[in-house]
């Protein structure tokens, strides 16, 4: 796979069957990169999945033909004093899109979606997870701080740590 042929797009309701299997790898594959478990989000229907795309966090899908190889949500702060801010969640691709830009064309595509309505977007990465980090950092994201034993796993903690990237004066407000 090249990431030349990797379409990017927003998924919508219809996509719901698809972004569950996704999500359900992620969280069953990576447990620690994820607030959400396995057990809570499987015995959830295609229905809520399909809510959650309507009206929930803007969920960018990386498609290699018809297959969902990678996924990115992207939420825009609550209310007047947060709407400045915007956090990149549920970053999630598969083996066969590792180590292909996959990853790095879903961040820029929210970046660029980002920088028409914030002023900064902030993230959250597993400690340890090293090539997420390193992707972060390259797109220049800093650290600000570390979240000590943020998820409990099987009796073992998982620290987490936030960045954050400052963004050109959005376009409208």
């Amino acid at each position: 796979m090249t990431s030349s042929r990797i379409e990017l797009r927003r998924l919508m309701p219809a996509d719901a069957a698809l972004y569950r299997e996704i999500r359900l790898e992620a969280l069953r594959t990576s447990p620690e990169a994820f607030a959400s478990a396995f057990e809570t989000e499987s015995a959830r229907p295609v229905g809520w999945f399909a809510e959650r795309l309507e009206n929930g966090a803007v969920v960018l899908g990386a498609f290699d033909g018809r297959e969902l190889v990678g996924i990115l949500g992207f939420i825009i702060g609550d209310g007047p004093k947060r709407r400045h801010k915007g956090t990149l969640v549920g970053m999630y691709v598969r083996a066969s899109g590792r180590r292909t830009g996959v990853g790095r064309r879903l961040v820029e595509a929210a970046l660029d979606l980002a920088a028409q309505s914030v002023e900064l977007v902030d993230l959250g990465v597993t400690g340890g997870n090293e090539p997420a980090y390193r992707l972060y950092r390259s797109m220049g994201f800093v650290e600000y701080g570390v979240e000590r034993h943020a998820l409990k796993i099987d009796g073992r903690y998982y620290d987490e740590i936030l960045m954050v990237k400052d963004l050109p004066c959005p376009k409208s407000t």
